[in-house]
């Protein structure tokens, strides 16, 4: 991380979440990362931006059900996995056309791209 920081550029460098998995030896015990207790909430960041809202989660890859987004106006709705959702109220309106996810090695990443107030030129 260090070599890569260091060759970034110096115009305002952003990391907006990442995760790092290392592979475990053969029969190493299975390692839930959002905790053991089922009553916790899954780990979800949210970081506002400029122009766009990131949400970031680790999906349970032991759960039944594939991991999804919905997103509305001024909220989002979250399953990392299995039945349970989790809705995340926005502080401001999204553009939910343009918004989108991505889940890949166990992580969520969803992008919301702001609301541009009328007659605001957007932001690209």
């Amino acid at each position: 991380m260090e070599k890569i920081l260091s060759e970034m550029p110096l115009q305002d460098p952003r990391i907006i979440g990442f995760t790092i998995i290392s592979g475990s030896s053969e029969g190493a015990p299975y390692l839930d990362p959002s905790g053991d207790d089922e009553d916790d909430e899954s780990d979800v960041e949210v970081v506002e931006g400029d122009d766009c809202i990131y949400i970031t989660a680790v999906t349970d890859a032991r759960a039944d059900g594939a991991p999804y987004v919905t997103f509305q106006e001024d909220s989002v709705t979250l399953c990392t996995g299995g039945d349970e959702e989790t809705v995340i109220d926005l502080e401001c309106e999204i553009d939910v056309p343009h918004s989108f996810y991505n889940v890949q090695h166990g992580v969520i990443d969803a992008v919301c791209p702001k609301k541009s107030a009328p007659g605001e030129i957007a932001r690209s």
